[in-house]
C-alpha cells in the first residue's frame, strides 16, 4: 500500500495494481483549492463547493497520475446496483448518468468515483485488460453493486472471476458505522451469521461494510482481494468522512485508468 506525493497531492495505491502498472489511486483530501468545509481536494459539486474549484482539483489529480484532465468518466452516484460501460470520457457539458459502477476496456478513459465513508472498489483483469470502479454504501452492498459489476465484466468482456484483481479502499470501519433496526433487518438475509457482518454492543448495531463487500466478492470467485483497512472516520484529517464531519464535508476520489 504505497503512499505517493506529487505537487501537494497525496494518494494511496495497491501493490497488485502497481505490479501490472495500472494507473490508479485513492486520493487524500490534501493539495486542492476548496475552502472549508470541503478543504481541500474535494471532487464533488453536489456538496456545495464551487464548480471551478472541483475542476481545478480534478486537474491536479490528473496531473499527479500523468493522465489527461479530459479523460475522466464519472457518475451521479445514487446508491444503486446499476453499472455503466464507458466507451469514452464524459464531457463536462454532458449530463451524469445515475449509477454506482463503471466498467471499461478503453485506454483513454479514467474511471473517477467519489467517496466519504462508503466503500470504494477498484477492479482489473490483466488477461482481458478491463478495469472497473464501484461505490458501495449499505444499500448498494445488499442490492449487489459488486455482483452486478463482476457480472458485466464476465458477460460483456469475457473476464474470469479468478483473474480479476480487486482493491477495497479507505472507508468507514465497523466501530463507527452504526445502523438502525430497519437497515439491519435488510442486511441480515444477505449474509450468514458466521460472517460477522453485523455486531451488537449495548443495544447498538454496527455493520462492517468493507468485510461485507469482500465476502460478496469471495462468493463470486475472486481470489485476489486487497483490503486497505483504513477507516475514513478514524482518519478524517486525511479523508473526507460524512459521519465524522456531521454531513458537512467533501468527497475524495478513487481513479483507475489503463
Amino acid at each position: 500500500m504505497p503512499i505517493h506525493q506529487s505537487k501537494g497531492i497525496t494518494f494511496l495505491t495497491s501493490d497488485a495494481l502497481e505490479f501490472y502498472k495500472v494507473k490508479h489511486g485513492f486520493f487524500m483530501r490534501h493539495g486542492g483549492i476548496s475552502p472549508f468545509p470541503w478543504k481541500s481536494l474535494n471532487m464533488a459539486t453536489s456538496v456545495g463547493d464551487n464548480r471551478e474549484n472541483v475542476i481545478e482539483n480534478r486537474k491536479r489529480i490528473a496531473d499527479s497520475l500523468q493522465i489527461s484532465q479530459f479523460s475522466f468518466h464519472d457518475l451521479w452516484q445514487v446508491h444503486s446496483n446499476d453499472v455503466v460501460i464507458a466507451e469514452k470520457p464524459r464531457l463536462r457539458s454532458e449530463s451524469h448518468v445515475q449509477a454506482d459502477a463503471i466498467v471499461t476496456n478503453k485506454n483513454n478513459v479514467a474511471l473517477l468515483m467519489q467517496f466519504a465513508d462508503c466503500v470504494p472498489m477498484l477492479f482489473y483483469d490483466p488477461e482481458r485488460n478491463v478495469i472497473a470502479s464501484a461505490h458501495a454504501g449499505w444499500k448498494g452492498t445488499i442490492s449487489g453493486i459488486a455482483i452486478e459489476t463482476i457480472k458485466v465484466m464476465v458477460e460483456k468482456f469475457k473476464c474470469k472471476p479468478k483473474n480479476i484483481i480487486s482493491v477495497i479502499g479507505p472507508s468507514i470501519c465497523r466501530d463507527h458505522y452504526q445502523i438502525g433496526d430497519d437497515v439491519a433487518s435488510k442486511v441480515k438475509p444477505v449474509f450468514n451469521l458466521e460472517e460477522e457482518i453485523l455486531s451488537f454492543n449495548e443495544g447498538r448495531i454496527y455493520m462492517d461494510l468493507p468485510a461485507a463487500n469482500k465476502s460478496i466478492l469471495e462468493k463470486l470467485g475472486l481470489i485476489n482481494i486487497e483490503m486497505m483497512e483504513i477507516c475514513t472516520f478514524c482518519n478524517k484529517e486525511d479523508w473526507f468522512t460524512h459521519r465524522g464531519d456531521n454531513g458537512k464535508t467533501g468527497r475524495f476520489a478513487s481513479v483507475i485508468s489503463i
